[in-house]
């Protein structure tokens, strides 16, 4: 029997406007859980997108998802520059989603996004 599996693919994220005039050090997180990047604590955003390549299981009954974007200070606490708030019910590519900004952050980022399915196995 094969099961469906929904996704949530992060493909890159675009900065119109940072926060710090050297540029601004992102992840993304997700329940509360950093789920972008994977392999290091930041992303040094440029004025170029920057690919993400991330995959998130979506649990079966999720509709929304709300992603946090946060600002990686070494020597603060990190700042929540705001929230990606995605529909998430239906497969579909090429999707993108502009910040809710935090109330004190000025940045303006886009989130480029997809919903993929796959057939998982189950054993039974």
């Amino acid at each position: 029997m094969s099961v469906k599996k929904r996704f949530l693919r992060l493909d890159s994220i675009v900065a119109y406007l940072q926060t710090e005039i050297d540029g601004d050090e992102i992840f993304i997180k997700y329940n509360d859980e950093v789920v972008a990047p994977v392999e290091s604590k930041y992303i040094r955003m440029t004025k170029e997108p920057a690919p993400l390549n991330v995959e998130v299981e979506l649990d079966d009954s999720a509709k929304w998802v709300e992603l946090e974007l946060w600002d990686y200070d070494h020597f603060s606490p990190n700042d929540c520059l705001g929230k990606f708030r995605l529909f998430v019910e239906e497969a579909g590519e090429g999707f993108a989603a502009e910040l809710a900004k935090d109330k004190q952050a000025e940045a303006r980022y886009v989130l480029n996004w997809s919903v993929v399915e796959r057939k998982n196995k189950s054993s039974q």
